[in-house]
Formats: structure tokens, sequence, C-alpha cells
């Protein structure tokens, strides 16, 4: 009796699930932009300069919008439209177009991120870096 529990056992372990628990990032959906942050600074031998530092509060009709299936995010700011690939990377990054964005914090109701890109050419020997916040919310 005892063999036979213990393959029983080892049966229902080796038995495969289907996972089929996709999730879906929960960005998703449209978020209302309330500020960017805008800064630029430049790397010499780990000291950093600050050469831009721009806090922009938007107006209430400015958007993004994370299109469910299709993989297209709607950018509506300063009366502008603008259509972006969006890709899901891991729990923390994604891609809008080519940029890879960070998040910083997601709740039900607010969400912000950060992008980040490097200019080695711009200044010999310092590396220039632009850094964009994003502060959303439901």
């Amino acid at each position: 009796m005892k063999k036979l529990l213990v393959l029983a056992s080892l049966a229902f372990m080796a038995c495969e699930k289907d996972d089929n628990t996709s999730t879906q990032p929960g960005y998703y959906g449209k978020w209302y932009i309330l500020r960017t942050v805008n800064k630029q600074y430049t790397i010499e031998n780990g000291d950093t300069a600050y050469t831009r530092n721009d806090i922009t509060d938007h107006s209430g009709s400015d958007y993004i919008d994370f299109q469910t299936n299709s993989g297209s995010a709607l950018l509506f700011m300063n009366n502008v439209s603008d259509s972006m690939s969006y890709e899901s990377v891991t729990h923390a990054y994604f891609k809008l177009d080519s940029t890879l964005c960070e998040i910083n914090y997601l709740t039900d109701s607010t969400f912000g991120f950060n992008t980040l890109s490097f200019d080695p050419n711009v200044i010999p020997d310092r590396i220039q870096v632009t850094q964009n916040f994003f502060i959303l919310h439901k």
C-alpha cells in the first residue's frame, strides 16, 4: 500500500500543467499625464553637472493610452497626437518605440516611469545623459 501511495504521489507531482495565466502589465489603459520632468546632465569622472531640469505640469487633457491588444500606445500631449509601438520587456521595463522605459511605481491609480538615453558624442570626454520622468494618474 505504501508503494502504491508513493507511486501515486510521484505521478501526481510529475504531471505538467499548462500555464495559461498570462498576466497583462498593470499599465494597460489610459493614463493622464500630471507632470513631466526633463533632466539633462553630463558625467565626467563621476561628477554630475546638470544643464537642464525642466518641470512641466500638464493640463487634464494630456494622456498616454496603452492599447491592450495592439502593441501601440497613443500619446496626446500639448495638443499633439502621436502613436508609438510599445513592448513589455519585464515587470519593471517596457519599450516605447526603441526607447527603454523603467517603471518607478505602479498602483491602480498612479504610474510613474522614466526614460534614459546617453549621448557620448556631444562633449569630448564627457557623457551627456537625458532623463525624462512621467508622472501619471487614472
